[in-house]
């Protein structure tokens, strides 16, 4: 398995595994979610970005993950501690590939892109019902730092 940015002939892997990912999020949270395809526009943003980037792990040429990152500061607000981050806005494993490595070898990939940008630290946004993925982050060195919460009017 090789760990790679992506390229725009990537689209269909990559759209493949954002349609994965929403069937997932709209099954844990079908109240705020439905499934449905990614973007073309958003995707060719984000290979278009400075600041952002798309890892994709492949094995022989077929994708079996992605990571999307962004390059963050903390917003220039006086009692915040200026720092360099990296969010990991989504990661996505094939489910036919979960649990083989490759969201384990994905995070990897991008803790050394978040060093290369000299970040501080990573932050990930992650649905509560995820359990196997929450499983992943904490096993990895993850913790709580926040929490968000939501009230239905």
């Amino acid at each position: 398995m090789t760990i790679e940015p992506a390229k725009l002939e990537d689209m269909e892997g990559i759209s493949r595994l954002y349609k994965a990912l929403n069937t997932d999020m709209s099954r844990l949270q079908p109240e705020m979610f439905r499934p449905a395809g990614e973007d073309g526009g958003f995707i060719r943003s984000v290979l278009e970005s400075e600041r952002d980037d798309l890892l994709l792990a492949r094995e022989d040429g077929r994708v079996l993950g992605l990571a999307l990152l962004q390059d963050k500061d903390t917003p220039p607000y006086p009692a915040f501690i200026q720092r360099r981050y990296t969010y990991l806005m989504d990661l996505v494993v094939d489910p036919e590939c979960r649990r083989q490595g490759v969201g384990r070898a994905l995070m990897g990939a991008v803790k050394e892109w978040a060093k290369s940008r000299n970040a501080e630290f990573i932050e990930l946004g992650v649905l509560a019902q995820n359990e196997g993925a929450i499983r992943l982050y904490e096993n990895l060195g993850f913790r709580d730092s926040r929490k968000i919460m939501q009230m239905d009017l």
